[in-house]
């Protein structure tokens, strides 16, 4: 790897703190299973795929019978909905735990729907281990959210919803004091260039792209423009680019999804 391509190396501490880490100690002190890197842990996932899920089930104390994917009680935003018309609603996990006319039918239906344990722990892979989504973090997802993206909230995770247009993304994710930001890679692209004042994006902490990676010069852009000490990933399908355990790379090579099968990588066009 050319070290040049390199934007940013997360330190030891924050490696030893996300959640793939604190998974790979886990197998290793509970289940006897060592694994080094998340190259090994994504071959764990793909050539034993029953032996991952169970071990994520109980890392993620999942129930064996399908359950809902809203799990925790109390009066703090679950779930917030920011209209492309300016308006705001907020919804508690309380608020979430039954039937609500309120809230978008494609949401609602993912929230009152039974989830088998095998399905959840698929969607848990993605969220808890690959994004490193954690309790305390409030994800914003750019468009209409994914029933996956809505699994966080298993995690305790507070969930934004923005439905505005692209250029108002990040100002609104200052405001929602964002963590995560999960939205498609053109809408970054654009926004990564900021004409005006800079949101104030302390909290800001990784960005997820969808529909494949950010092109080189626009992660050189969030890194200079946004934050330069941000974790950036990218997915579409069953293919990523980068992962929470190592650098941030203007040019990161494709790999397979946790569960996806061991394939030659993607070749990158810009790589020369």
């Amino acid at each position: 790897m050319n070290q040049a391509d390199i934007l940013w190396a997360p330190s030891r501490e924050r490696v030893l703190t996300t959640n793939a880490w604190a998974f790979l100690h886990w197998l290793d002190t509970t289940r006897g299973i060592a694994l080094a890197d998340w190259p090994a842990l994504h071959a764990f996932s793909a050539t034993d795929p029953i032996e991952f899920r169970a071990a994520l089930a109980d890392f993620c104390q999942l129930p064996e019978a399908p359950s809902r994917i809203v799990r925790h009680a109390g009066d703090a935003e679950a779930l917030v909905l920011l209209g492309a018309d300016g308006s705001r609603r907020a919804f508690s996990h309380d608020d979430l735990a039954t039937p609500r006319t309120d809230v978008p039918a494609d949401i609602a239906a993912a929230l009152t729907r039974l989830w088998p344990r095998a399905t959840l722990t698929r969607a848990l892979a993605d969220i808890l281990l690959y994004q490193d989504i954690r309790p305390d973090d409030s994800l914003l997802v750019a468009g209409n959210p994914s029933w996956p993206s809505l699994a966080a909230l298993l995690q305790g995770t507070r969930i934004i919803v923005h439905a505005g247009r692209p250029d108002t993304m990040l100002p609104l994710a200052a405001d929602e004091q964002a963590t995560i930001i999960l939205a498609p890679a053109n809408w970054l692209a654009d926004g990564s260039f900021q004409r005006r004042r800079r949101p104030n994006l302390s909290k800001l902490r990784a960005i997820v792209a969808t529909g494949g990676p950010l092109a080189p010069e626009a992660r050189i852009r969030v890194a200079t423009w946004i934050k330069p000490n941000l974790m950036l990933l990218a997915r579409a399908g069953e293919t990523v680019w980068g992962n929470p355990l190592e650098p941030v790379r203007t040019r990161p090579e494709a790999g397979p999804a946790l569960f996806a099968p061991v394939r030659q990588p993607v070749p990158d066009p810009d790589r020369p």
